[in-house]
C-alpha cells in the first residue's frame, strides 16, 4: 500500500506557487498556460479536477499524464472523447497496476482497478495496445485484465501478452489456442519462452504454419520427438520449415535421414555438421544424399560446402545490391544500406531484391534507412506482425504500395489472407494520419526500450 501510495503521488522538485496563482492560471483563456499548470506536480487536486474537464485536449492530456491528478479525475478522463488522452491515461495508470486485484478494498486502489478496467475495453485499438505492452511482462498484472486483452481481436494487443506474459497459465493458452480468432494470434503463442510439451502439441496440431514456423524456431520450446516426427512428415511442402527443422536443439533417430529427404542442399551442409548426431545417422543422410544426387537434385559437390559455388552465390548477390553483398550482421547490414542510399542506389528493385534472395537483416535495414527511423522500430513492427504497422513502415519508407503487401507476409510474417491490399491506382489502404499514428507509437515504444 506505501509503495503504490508513493507512486500515485510522486512529486518533483518546481518553483512553488500560491494557490491564487494556480487558480489563476486555471481561468487563463491561453491553453498554454493552463497546460502548464496541468503538468505541475504541486498543482491541487481540485484544480486538476477541475482542468480535466478543460475544452482543449492538449490541457487534458498532460492532466492525464501527471502523477498528482487525482484518481476521481484518472475515472472521468477514462470516458474523455479524445484518443491520445485515454492512450496518454492508459499508459500512466497501467503503471500502477502491478499487484491489483478486482477485490481491492482500500478505495484509491478500487478506483484505480476500476480505470485500468475501462481502459482495457477502451474502443480505440491504441489505448488497449498500450496497457497491453506495458503489462505484458508484470509478474503482478491484474489476471482478469490479462486474459481479456490475450483474447482481445486486434494482435498488436494480443500479441504482446500471449507472448510475454508470465500471468497467463497452460490452461489459459490451450483455450485461447482453440478459441481465439485474431489473425497470427498463435505465433506469438509459439514464441513464448519455454513453451511445454501439451502447448507445443496443441500448436503443432493446428493449420497455423506461421505459427508452426515459430514454433520450430523457438529453440527453447519443448517439442516431443513424435510431434516433431508428424511435422516433419508434414514439412516437405511448407519450405518455411525446413530451415527451423534442421536447426532443432534435438533430433530424433530417423529425422536427420527424413529431412535429408526433401531439404535443401545448403540445409543438407548444415544436417552433416550437427555434433549430436551418431555416425549411422549420418550415414543415413549421406545414403539419401547420394540417392538424390543420381537423381540429379544435386551436384556431388553441392552437399560439400564448395567454395567456388560460395563465392558465386555471393558475387550474385553483390550484383544484385549494386555493390558488394549485404553484411553477415544487421550492424554491417545497416552500413550497406545507408551507403547505398548515399549513392541513390537503395532503390525499391534492391529491396524487393533482398526479400527474393531471403536476405532478411538488409531488408530490414533498407526499411530503416528509406524510413529514416530507428532499426529497434522497424523491428518492433516487424516482429508484431501487425499488417497496419507494416504497411505505414513501408508508406514511411517511399515505396510502392504493391510491394507492401510483398513485405508484410515476408518480412513481417502477416499471414497472405490478412495482409492490406492496396485499393484501386496502387494507393496505400489506410489514411496518412492513421499511419503516422502507428509508427509514432512503435518508434516511441522502442525508444523507451519496451521489447
Amino acid at each position: 500500500m506505501k509503495g503504490f501510495l508513493q507512486r500515485v503521488f510522486t512529486r518533483r522538485k518546481e518553483t512553488p506557487i500560491s494557490y491564487e496563482e494556480a487558480k489563476n492560471m486555471a481561468a487563463s483563456p491561453a491553453a498554454n498556460v493552463r497546460g502548464t499548470l496541468a503538468q505541475r506536480h504541486d498543482t491541487r487536486p481540485e484544480i486538476l479536477y477541475f482542468l480535466a474537464n478543460d475544452a482543449d485536449a492538449s490541457v487534458r492530456r498532460h492532466v492525464a499524464e501527471n502523477e498528482a491528478t487525482p484518481v476521481q479525475a484518472d475515472l472521468l478522463l477514462t470516458d474523455d472523447k479524445d484518443d491520445d488522452v485515454r492512450g496518454s491515461l492508459a499508459q500512466k495508470i497501467a503503471n500502477l497496476a502491478d499487484g491489483l486485484t478486482a477485490n481491492e478494498t482500500d478505495k484509491l486502489r478500487r478506483m484505480t482497478y476500476q480505470a485500468l478496467e475501462k481502459l482495457a475495453r477502451d474502443q480505440a485499438i491504441q489505448v488497449r495496445q498500450v496497457i497491453a505492452e506495458t503489462l505484458k511482462e508484470f509478474v503482478q498484472a491484474p489476471q482478469p485484465i490479462i486474459t481479456q486483452l490475450a483474447r482481445d481481436t486486434e494482435t498488436v494487443v494480443c500479441g504482446p501478452i500471449l507472448q510475454y506474459s508470465p500471468v497467463l497459465t497452460e490452461l489459459d493458452l490451450l483455450e485461447i489456442i482453440e478459441t481465439n480468432n485474431a489473425s497470427g494470434a498463435l505465433s506469438f503463442v509459439s514464441q513464448r519462452r519455454n513453451l511445454s510439451e501439451r502447448l507445443s502439441d496443441a500448436i503443432a496440431a493446428s493449420t497455423d504454419t506461421d505459427a508452426i514456423s515459430h514454433l520450430l524456431g523457438n529453440r527453447s520450446a519443448q517439442i516431443r520427438e513424435e510431434t516433431l516426427d508428424q511435422l516433419i512428415d508434414r514439412a516437405p511442402d511448407v519450405e518455411a520449415w525446413h530451415e527451423p527443422l534442421v536447426q532443432r536443439p534435438t533430433l530424433g533417430p530417423s529425422a536427420a535421414g527424413k529431412l535429408a529427404r526433401f531439404v535443401a542442399q545448403n540445409l543438407i551442409s548444415v544436417l552433416e555438421r550437427r555434433k549430436d548426431l551418431k555416425d549411422d545417422q549420418i550415414a543415413m543422410v549421406r545414403k539419401v544424399v547420394e540417392r538424390r544426387i543420381e537423381a540429379g537434385e544435386f551436384t556431388a559437390q553441392s552437399t560439400k560446402g564448395d567454395k567456388g559455388s560460395k563465392k558465386k552465390a555471393a558475387d550474385k548477390k553483390g550484383d544484385l545490391a549494386g555493390d558488394e553483398p549485404a553484411g553477415s550482421t544487421e550492424s554491417e547490414a545497416y552500413q550497406m544500406a545507408m551507403d547505398l542510399h548515399a549513392k541513390g542506389k537503395l532503390t525499391d528493385a534492391r529491396i524487393a531484391t533482398a526479400m527474393t534472395e531471403n536476405d532478411v537483416k538488409f531488408a530490414r535495414a533498407a526499411l530503416a534507412v528509406r524510413a529514416g527511423i530507428p532499426s529497434e522500430a522497424v523491428a518492433k513492427v516487424l516482429n508484431t506482425h501487425s499488417a497496419k504497422g507494416v504497411v505505414s513502415l513501408a508508406w514511411k519508407a517511399g515505396l510502392p504500395a504493391d510491394l507492401a503487401v510483398k513485405i508484410q507476409v515476408k518480412l513481417g510474417h502477416v499471414p497472405p489472407g490478412q495482409a492490406l491490399n492496396p485499393r484501386s491506382g496502387n494507393t496505400y489502404p489506410l489514411s496518412e494520419d492513421d499511419m503516422r499514428w502507428q509508427l509514432e507509437f512503435f518508434t516511441g515504444m522502442a525508444t523507451v526500450g519496451v521489447r
